[in-house]
């Protein structure tokens, strides 16, 4: 792909285009960030620069400057979840030293037991509480459908209730409840 003639193409289409793309990404993110997403396409273009249809080449750019902008926004979003995890955690370890060890027990005991759980069955909880992936998601992550994904989801936390729950029958600890946000 390093041939001059390559080159010289990744070059006419970048002087021809760049300023569309620019454009395209400074109307939607800010001028700030466009430079660097624009890059991004262009990067992606050099990658692919054999599959260009040059007729087209104007809105495929902008098809790939959609999916960059689209990876930005999931990775701000991300981003925004977890500082609002960070202080939400920040607020409980403001709470009063009692509540502190209760929740941290209940998290050990959570966790020794996700480990007791096989592979598949604990990635499947990570992506759910961890990543907050929702069914479609974690199918395209582990390449199965998402039917699959919620039938292996609900044995998994059969699974892990069961783990948790004391030989007489009372549930400790309910991984459900903690998943709607009650864990008790």
């Amino acid at each position: 792909m390093g041939s001059a003639a390559t080159n010289e193409r990744l070059i006419a289409l970048f002087e021809r285009h760049y300023d569309d793309v620019l454009g395209y990404c400074a109307r939607r993110i800010g001028r700030s960030d466009a430079d660097e997403a624009a890059a991004e396409v262009f990067a992606v273009a050099w990658r692919r620069i054999d599959e260009i249809e040059w007729a087209t080449v104007r809105p495929w750019l902008f098809g790939i400057a959609r999916g960059v902008l689209a990876n930005r926004w999931r990775s701000l979003h991300r981003w925004s979840r977890l500082n609002r995890r960070v202080a939400a955690l920040a607020r409980e370890y403001g709470e009063s030293p009692e509540v502190v060890v209760v929740r941290r027990d209940q998290d050990r005991v959570v966790v020794d037991a996700l480990h007791r759980l096989s592979h598949i069955d604990q990635e499947v909880l990570r992506l759910t509480a961890w990543e907050e992936l929702n069914s479609a998601e974690i199918s395209q992550v582990l390449g199965i459908s998402t039917a699959a994904v919620d039938k292996r989801r609900q044995r998994a936390l059969r699974r892990l209730e069961h783990l948790l729950s004391p030989p007489n029958g009372n549930t400790r600890f309910s991984p459900r409840a903690a998943n709607e946000g009650g864990g008790g």
